[in-house]
Parts: structure tokens; sequence; C-alpha cells
């Protein structure tokens, strides 16, 4: 295992974790709270799920390390993770998912890479104190690392709604080289 201490303090590359490097099995299930009846969504249906103060969103599949060791890493945005990792410019991680030990852990034991914990932010992680909805989440993680200093910054999701709002950050900072790509299968 190759670790990047040294890591570059203003180039950054940044991705997403659930359909941008990995695909899995875990569902987010969606219970009905006058009806009592269930159904599953990916994290691609997700993205595109309307919610409804009726429904009762459970993510407890995303909280198991097995089903993410089981997951298909997506090779071609691996390769570009591994590849500035090398080269020694920062990675990061901002996901929708609520627990930062969980992806250190998969990152450095399971898939090879000891990315710093600080450069982790797991949206839906109490630690972090965002608030809002998760594209207004990964927006303040966003700019988590535009405070740290970061001047380069390219960030990879499979969310289009993400990405719109890392734009609009781009905008905001035209003194800053800001790039969002959308991870696509």
């Amino acid at each position: 295992m190759s670790t990047n201490e040294g890591y570059s303090k203003s180039k950054i590359f940044i991705f997403d974790i659930d359909d941008t490097i990995v695909i899995t099995d875990a569902k987010i299930v969606v219970t009905d709270s006058d009806t009592g009846k269930s159904f599953s969504l990916s994290p691609e249906d997700f993205n595109s799920y309307q919610s409804s103060d009726k429904h009762v969103l459970n993510f407890d599949e995303f909280k198991s390390l097995d089903i993410l060791k089981a997951g298909k890493l997506i090779q071609k945005y691996l390769d570009i993770l591994e590849k500035n990792y090398k080269k020694g410019n920062a990675v990061g991680v901002i996901t929708a998912r609520d627990e930062q030990d969980l992806i250190f852990t998969w990152l450095k034991e399971h898939v090879g890479f000891h990315v710093d914990k600080k450069l982790i932010f797991a949206v839906n992680d109490q630690i972090h104190g965002f608030e809002g909805k998760i594209a207004d989440r990964k927006k303040q993680a966003f700019e988590s690392f535009i405070e740290m200093g970061y001047t380069s910054l390219t960030f990879f999701d499979d969310d289009k709604e993400n990405i719109k709002i890392i734009k609009k950050v781009a905008d905001e900072h035209p003194d800053l080289n800001i790039k969002a790509i959308r991870a696509k299968r």
C-alpha cells in the first residue's frame, strides 16, 4: 500500500464514491408512511427520485463495509485517481454517504489508497456540520477544499445536479481552476 503524505496543497482531484468509483448493490429503502409499502432505489435512481413528506428513507445498506467491498470498481475513474495519487496530487472524496471512517477504511484497506481523512467528506456524516439537500452539502464540502487553499480542483460525480452546482462554484471563483466532470459508466 502506498501513501501520499506529501501530497500537493494546491491541486486536488475529488471523487464521488457511488456510481463514480464503485457500483454496489446498496439500495435506499423508501417506505410510504401511509400505506407501509416499501420500494428500493439504487444510487442512480435516487439521483432522480422525487421526495415526498410521506416517504421515510433508510440508507442502512450504505453503512455496510461488506457491501462496499463487494462492489464493482469503475476502472476509468479509479485509474484517474491512481495516476494523480502517484503523481503526488491531493485526492479527496465528496460522497452522500454518512460515514467518513467507512470510506477511509475502504479506500485504505480494500482499494489500496491512504487518502488523508481530512480530505474525505461524507456529507451526511454529522461531524462535518453540512446542511440542506445533498447537492447543497456537496457544495459546502467542495467549498471546504477551497478554504483549505486548493486553487486547482477537479471534481468527478455521476449526478448531473452535483456537477451543475460545482460549475456554479467555478463561476463564483473565476480566479481558481475548477473543473466538474460528469462520470459516466
